[in-house]
């Protein structure tokens, strides 16, 4: 795993933790959750999640 990836990953925790939340007010957490998608998305179909490919052991 690169270091892009774990940058990725722990921005993105500490960012779900937003819309995780905002469900507990009734708000509307897909609309906060989009962005990662989209990131998420992006990066899965350009093939720049080096830790999809990796095989252990």
């Amino acid at each position: 795993m690169s270091t892009k990836d774990r940058i990725a990953i722990v921005v993105s925790l500490l960012y779900f933790l937003f819309p995780l939340v905002s469900l507990g007010h009734g708000s509307g957490a897909f609309i906060l959750l989009f962005p990662l998608i989209v990131y998420w998305g992006y990066r899965f179909i350009k093939g720049d999640i080096s830790f999809i490919g990796e095989k252990y052991g």
